[in-house]
Formats: C-alpha cells, sequence, structure tokens
C-alpha cells in the first residue's frame, strides 16, 4: 500500500521475512486443496465440496504464479537489477493474477462452507459461517466494495482464503470426525 519506491525499500530491508511469507502462501495454496479432499468425504453435500475443490484449483496457479513472481522479480526490483517499466508491466499481469484468484479462492470457501449446512456432526454456526463469509469477501473483492486502507475491498488479505474454512475444520477436528481413518 506505500508507494513503489518505499514499497521496494521495505522488500529490500526485509528479503528474508518477505520470502518466508510467501513460500508459507505457497504451502497453505498447495495445501488447500487436499485439506478440502480429506474434509469432503464427511460434508454433507459433496456435490458443494467438489465444486470447491474444482474453482480452488482452477484459481490456485494464478496465486502460484504470483507469490513466484514476488519471490523473484518483486526482489530483483528491490535490489535494481530489473528495469522499472518491465516491472510495471509484469506487476499489472500479476495483480490480475492475484484478482482472479482473491475471488475464486473466496468462491471456493463459500462452497467449502455450504458442504457442510445440514451435517449433523458440525456445528452449523460454523458451516453458515464459512459460506457466507466466504460469499461476502468474494462479491466485496469483486465489486471492489467497501475499500478500506488503500485496499481494493476489506477482504484482500489473502491470508483470510486458508483461515476461514478453520471455522469447519477446528469442530470438525475437536467432534473427532476423522475422515481419513
Amino acid at each position: 500500500m506505500s508507494l513503489l519506491p518505499e514499497y521496494l525499500r521495505i522488500v529490500r530491508e526485509n528479503e528474508w521475512r518477505w520470502r518466508a511469507s510467501a513460500w508459507g502462501f505457497v504451502v497453505a495454496t498447495v495445501l488447500m486443496p487436499i485439506a478440502i479432499v480429506i474434509t469432503t468425504n464427511v460434508s454433507a453435500s459433496r456435490l458443494y465440496g467438489i465444486a470447491s475443490f474444482v474453482v480452488f484449483v482452477v484459481v490456485a496457479p494464478c496465486w502460484l504464479g504470483t507469490l513466484a513472481l514476488r519471490l523473484d522479480l518483486t526482489v530483483a526490483a528491490a535490489r535494481g537489477t530489473v528495469e522499472q517499466a518491465w516491472y510495471d508491466a509484469i506487476g499489472k499481469w500479476s495483480g490480475s493474477l492475484y484478482a482472479i484468484f482473491m475471488v475464486g479462492g473466496h468462491t471456493a470457501v463459500a462452497l467449502f462452507g455450504a458442504s457442510f449446512i445440514g451435517e449433523p456432526r458440525i456445528p452449523q454456526w460454523t458451516a453458515w459461517t464459512t459460506c457466507i463469509v466466504g460469499a461476502v469477501e468474494a462479491l466485496s473483492f469483486w465489486i471492489g466494495w467497501p475499500r478500506a486502507f488503500g485496499m481494493r475491498s476489506l477482504f484482500e488479505l489473502p491470508v483470510l482464503v486458508p483461515l476461514v474454512p478453520l471455522f469447519v475444520a477446528i469442530p470438525l477436528a475437536l467432534n473427532d470426525l476423522n475422515p481419513i481413518f
């Protein structure tokens, strides 16, 4: 949310944190569809669970591509080894990939929550909360409202995509509903 020179200075001065953050997102993005498949085995509606998986698998490469650019191109730009015009052009493309992921990722979360509505072994407030929050996040990011703190939406933080499904995953684990064994 900083101006580009300040943004690149922050990345340059905190490169190891920047890289660790990006790799953390990579791990979360790869684990998310695995978790969807595992938990869909105990959901009330496998159709919504499958839809959640398909949507996420389609949009996840957009986020992974953006993360690859963050790991290489942004760091190179912060070090001054990339032409500014090239970085700006690729940055716009990366922003489009990010937007596709955010709308699709939040939609996958909404579908994931919907797959547990009616499942008697899951507290229904968790299923409904996951479904509604995911849907609101997707819509908010898609239409770009409400804007806050210089972000496109209140739900622009990519960490929300893997965190919101924990409303279902934690009760699932606490209720000893192990879908694997």
